[in-house]
């Protein structure tokens, strides 16, 4: 009888390992529509240089993306999973690079958004290991039409001061990069651990050490370390995070970090009731030199963020913001400060849970301190996205 009882309890557990719960999902997102960039630059000596590009290049509200998730059930309280998700270039559907930022595998033709594979405990919290988006980037994109590709997020837009001709040719003002998350915004080889909710609030830890010095990292080296802390008490949310990263490029083999040190400090705080959001963003980006401590760059940003729900299907939202950057701290050295402003305004229709219609307007301006040259740049998009 007991040997009857014994049998039956080990087939009961091996069926139910057997039939642990699994699953895989294809989703994605297409952002397609028109938009119109104009430029105006006009130096110290009061050169006005202009131009205009526009198409059909979608991408304004958000990044088009395929993707693969999956999650097997372990226990009643582990999960494994893994996530895949590739950059898409709307129009042509050609596999886009997010490769650029330090660390990262400049080489790869169509470096992946994400890559990571790790375990989620409803008890213990969860682990995360690959390729994917940093705590401190969450803070900074912001949650009002967050994570847009337009100029006029002060924040979080990749604004420089640009000529009409060549986008990365400075002439009027420096070429500091007005994204406070630049450098922070996804690592390859990050593990990233985030903890359950604990009466309302969640810590993230994230860590990246990329040491490899061989033709596939172009010889660059990075250290990271952030964390992340994110508060929920009725209607409001408050986050803040702080990050820093160590960098060579370019570099033979080398036993200490030579190249530069960049830190990242920043900190929203969100009102929702009803129909209305409200959300404040600031943060600061320092890079130096980790020999010596010279400073390369400085960027300080600070926005103020709204959308109203008009109703079911109609959500308006605007964004206003101010900042400045500086690139070495020679603080009297012509051309070396500005101030930038930055808004946005826009609304969304829903046409269905999936598919929605957009039309928004951005303006960013940059100026120097000590001269008059300044940069602007005017987007308009229109146009349709989709997810599934």
């Amino acid at each position: 009888m007991k040997k009857s009882l014994l049998a039956l309890a080990a087939m009961g557990a091996f069926a139910g390992s057997a039939q642990a719960q699994s699953s895989v999902t294809v989703y994605g997102l297409y952002d397609g529509g028109q938009n119109i960039l104009k430029v105006k630059e006009t130096t110290a000596a009061g050169v006005i240089t202009e131009g205009q590009s526009g198409g059909f290049s979608g991408n304004a509200s958000a990044s088009s993306r395929l993707g693969f998730r999956g999650v097997e059930s372990l226990s009643n309280d582990l999960s494994a999973t893994f996530n895949y998700e590739l950059a898409i270039t709307p129009g042509s559907g050609v596999l886009n690079s997010t490769a650029g930022v330090a660390g990262e595998n400049a080489n790869l033709a169509a470096a992946p958004r994400t890559s990571t594979v790790g375990l989620v405990s409803k008890s213990l919290g969860s682990l995360q290991i690959g390729r994917a988006l940093t705590g401190a980037h969450g803070v900074i994109a912001g949650n009002v039409w967050g994570g847009n590709n337009m100029v006029g997020d002060m924040t979080y837009s990749s604004f420089t001061s640009t000529t009409a001709t060549s986008p990365q040719s400075i002439t009027a003002v420096n070429n500091v990069s007005g994204r406070v998350s630049n450098q922070f915004t996804r690592l390859d080889n990050l593990v990233a651990y985030t903890s359950p909710n604990v009466m309302g609030a969640t810590l993230r830890l994230d860590y990246a050490n990329n040491t490899l010095t061989d033709n596939n990292f172009a010889g660059a080296q990075t250290a990271y370390q952030g964390a992340t802390l994110s508060y929920n008490w009725k209607q409001f949310t408050v986050n803040a995070a702080t990050a820093n990263t160590k960098y060579n490029v370019l570099q033979t083999a080398a036993a200490t970090f030579t190249g530069q040190e960049t830190k990242l400090n920043a900190a929203n705080a969100m009102f929702k009731q009803g129909p209305v959001t409200i959300q404040y963003t600031y943060g600061i980006n320092k890079t130096e030199n980790v020999l010596g401590s010279a400073q390369q760059s400085k960027v300080r940003a600070q926005k103020l963020s709204a959308s109203y729900q008009v109703s079911p299907q109609i959500m308006a939202f605007v964004q206003y913001g101010t900042g400045g950057t500086q690139g070495t701290n020679l603080v009297s050295a012509g051309n070396n400060q500005t101030d930038d402003k930055a808004m946005q305004i826009g609304t969304e229709y829903s046409m269905s849970k999936r598919t929605g219609l957009y039309a928004a307007y951005g303006n960013q301006e940059r100026k120097t301190i000590n001269t008059t040259a300044k940069a602007e740049m005017t987007q308009i998009a229109v146009g349709l996205r989709h997810t599934f």
